[in-house]
């Protein structure tokens, strides 16, 4: 049977099993509805209006119930509440175009800009006090922060494409390649380091998975330079490599603290079901990347840990801490279990992208099933956000503040603002709303305002305002804007979902363009695969083909390929273990036409 009658018989029994076997339906109003969590993004966003300290600046991080400075536990202002709290705002203006949205934002990060950084010896300090001192200058400096810096600063580059606030990304991500990565054969963030960066040591789930969720992954889809595209596979490779290995291991969960050299620290026990869970979830955003397989097997395996040792099958949600070796779950002195906000986030849209990605059942089911206890026991419905944590069955443990160093509004709006995205595109399948807002360029620019990595032509622009009047200069498959010189303002885009059956049904059995793609793993020791794609015989491309690997120097070190190969997609594995470490260039020729890339060996 031929590739195309069998893609014709995929596709049919698509459309009949939904018929056949009917699917699981969720039952959330909200996933259903989803326009239900614009209200719900705009009351945990204007929660927090109350904590900004008109005199000194910045957001106080220590809030009560009723969004007033909890004074007894301190007046000090976290670098790390500045950031989550620009993240929000950004989002709940793109979400709902209230502009105030946008000031706050930004008195975030002027007290972020101004009184964070170390001036002295680089990096973001870990506490502030009121006036915007360090609490102390000689704390130690970790990846976690340095990450989180980078998350307010990088939503609001989406939403208005600031010069300060990628002026201040560059800085911070410069950061984080000079003094926190780890450029030996033991790559990756390392944890934490001195105040002055004379020592750096450990590696651990916080600094690997999120540089994916804090920015990597966001910049990648924004900006789709090859540096964060690169990182992002980098640490990818050492979730893959190093994290999801010690499962096995495991009564339940992974390893989170890591020696310098990746061994383990076993003394710390420690495994958070949120973290597992998010694991997962980045996972599949970086498949919609790099679409290897091996993304999804690591996906299913830490979603499915959860859900078989970690989850309320009864009440919804999943728990919260285990002590890894044992499987026990840590109770922190309480009779009952309990479940934190930020970790319930992580099954909900974990699971809605993976569901997004698979179609199977128990990854909706999952993120309805959280998404209702979440709105139904954390959402504080008198004096709006939501509550730490809630007891199994609901109900408030651990008091009902609503801010301290580890809560502020980021994760709240974050669940709001995504759900929002994955339930319009892949349960509602309805149109989308969003606001950006761009001052006026001496130059004309193409801006980028793709929303969510999704596959290619699952969204589409149907209509965008400019000022409240239309604007047509924009590529809707693309997904940019095309804004001429000396114009901006407030930008209204419309997304509009697009059958996914008629995505897959237009592609043939062989590509339409020449693609030489990016190795992976990269960087690699010593073997990674290169893949490339031949248009049909006539077009650049099919025909005879040459694949070579060069080093800095321009000798060819390797010839991969060299003579007739059929159109279509193909993949070729490259051993370079008689090769020393460095960076290497691989360059596909066919038909006339050339094109290379870059790759990084590390022994």
């Amino acid at each position: 049977m031929s590739k195309y009658y069998i893609k014709v018989a995929t596709i049919l029994l698509i459309l009949l099993s939904g018929r056949l076997f009917p699917q699981f339906t969720p039952t959330s109003p909200y996933l259903n509805d989803p326009d239900r969590l614009i209200g719900y993004v705009d009351s945990c966003a204007k929660f927090w209006f109350n904590s900004y300290d008109a005199t000194y600046g910045g957001f106080y991080t220590n809030v009560d119930r009723q969004g007033n400075v909890i004074t007894s536990w301190g007046t000090n202002k976290k670098p790390l509440t500045q950031t989550r709290h620009a993240y929000a705002f950004s989002k709940a203006f793109m979400l709902t175009g209230n502009e105030v949205y946008l000031q706050k934002a930004q008195d975030a990060l002027s007290f972020l800009y101004s009184k964070a950084w170390d001036n002295t010896n680089g990096g973001w300090y870990a506490d502030l006090n009121r006036q915007g001192s360090p609490v102390s200058a000689t704390a130690a400096k970790t990846a976690f922060d340095a990450h989180y810096a980078l998350l307010g600063i990088a939503s609001m580059y989406e939403a208005t494409r600031d010069p300060l606030a990628e002026s201040w990304f560059n800085k911070g991500y410069d950061l984080l390649e000079n003094r926190y990565w780890d450029r030996g054969s033991s790559f990756g963030y390392y944890d934490q380091a001195t105040y002055n960066f004379s020592s750096r040591s450990g590696k651990s789930f916080n600094a690997t998975v999120d540089a994916l969720t804090t920015h990597l992954l966001l910049m990648t889809r924004l900006t789709g330079e090859s540096r964060y595209r690169t990182k992002t596979d980098s640490v990818v490779l050492n979730i893959l490599n190093r994290l999801v290995p010690t499962m096995d291991n495991q009564q339940i969960g992974f390893a989170e603290e890591y020696n310098s050299d990746w061994t383990v620290n076993q003394s710390e026990t420690m495994t958070i079901m949120g973290h597992v869970l998010k694991t997962a979830w980045v996972l599949g955003r970086a498949y919609r990347l790099n679409p290897d397989p091996a993304y999804i097997t690591a996906a299913r395996k830490l979603f499915n840990n959860v859900l078989q040792k970690g989850y309320d099958h009864l009440y919804g949600a999943p728990y919260k801490d285990f002590n890894r070796t044992t499987g026990q779950m840590l109770l922190w002195g309480i009779q009952d279990s309990a479940k934190a906000w930020w970790q319930v986030e992580q099954a909900i849209t974990g699971g809605l992208e993976l569901w997004g990605i698979t179609n199977e059942e128990q990854f909706l089911r999952t993120a309805d099933e959280s998404l209702n206890f979440f709105m139904n026991w954390f959402v504080d419905r008198v004096y709006g956000e939501v509550y730490e944590n809630t007891m199994r069955r609901g109900g408030r443990v651990w008091g009902e503040h609503k801010g301290n160093g580890f809560k502020a509004s980021y994760h709240s709006v974050e669940l709001g603002y995504l759900t929002h995205l994955y339930a319009k595109i892949y349960v509602a399948n309805q149109p989308f709303k969003l606001y950006y807002k761009f001052a006026p360029s001496i130059l004309p620019r193409v801006v980028s305002v793709n929303p969510l990595l999704t596959p290619a032509g699952r969204i589409r622009i149907t209509e965008v305002t400019l000022d409240g009047q239309p604007f047509t200069s924009f590529n809707a498959g693309d997904l940019t804007l095309n804004i001429p010189a000396n114009t901006g303002g407030k930008f209204r885009v419309t997304f509009t979902p697009q059958d996914p059956t008629s995505i897959a049904a237009e592609g043939g059995d062989t590509p339409d363009s020449f693609v030489l793609e990016q190795n992976y793993p990269n960087p690699f020791n010593p073997v990674t695969v290169i893949r490339y794609a031949l248009p049909a015989r006539g077009s650049a491309g099919a025909g005879n083909v040459v694949l070579k690997v060069h080093n800095l120097l321009g000798e060819t070190v390797a010839t991969l390929v060299d003579g007739e190969v059929e159109a279509g997609t193909h993949r070729v594995t490259f051993d370079a273990s008689g090769l020393n470490s460095g960076i290497y260039f691989y360059t596909l020729t066919a038909n006339g036409k050339t094109q290379s890339r870059k790759m990084t060996l590390l022994k």
